[in-house]
């Protein structure tokens, strides 16, 4: 019989945070995991977003690009307050969030993403196709951890 081999812990953890109260739980988990590795929390301001809201006439999708940048930032700084400085690395990046997600994890070469998951599908596109954690599972080279 042999022995078990010990698994090594993560030295680079990609958290996609939206600032909802699981990816705020995904980041807890992976500051907790990876204490001596670097830890990303990735913010994809969603341009596709910013275009329907401008192609309904509320807001250019410049403004509220600028506007979901801004908020990002500012939260992020909370966060930091919260969580110490230096314990993660903010970035803010725009497009579609899990193409965004998928690519950063691949360019990072990350140990595996970790990021919240949403229990009720709000929109039908989301029901027809996945949402965001969905579509990150099915795309990602590396493992993924869904934080409820």
């Amino acid at each position: 019989m042999t022995a078990p081999a010990t698994q090594k812990a993560p030295q680079a953890l990609l958290v996609a945070i939206d600032f909802s109260p699981s990816s705020r739980r995904a980041l807890d988990l992976a500051l907790r995991c990876c204490e001596s590795g670097e830890v990303t929390a990735l913010r994809v301001v969603d341009t596709e977003f910013a275009a329907r809201v401008d192609a309904e006439g509320v807001g250019s999708t410049a403004s509220v690009v600028a506007r979901l940048r801004a908020r990002a930032e500012e939260e992020f700084g909370w966060l930091a307050q919260e969580k110490g400085a230096g314990a993660f690395s903010p970035m803010i990046v725009e497009g579609s969030p899990f193409i965004e997600i998928v690519k950063i994890a691949n360019d990072l070469e990350v140990d595996m993403i970790v990021m919240g998951a949403h229990r009720v599908a709000a929109r039908l596109e989301e029901v027809l196709f996945g949402g965001t954690a969905e579509k990150v599972l099915r795309t990602s080279r590396c493992p993924v951890l869904c934080v409820p």
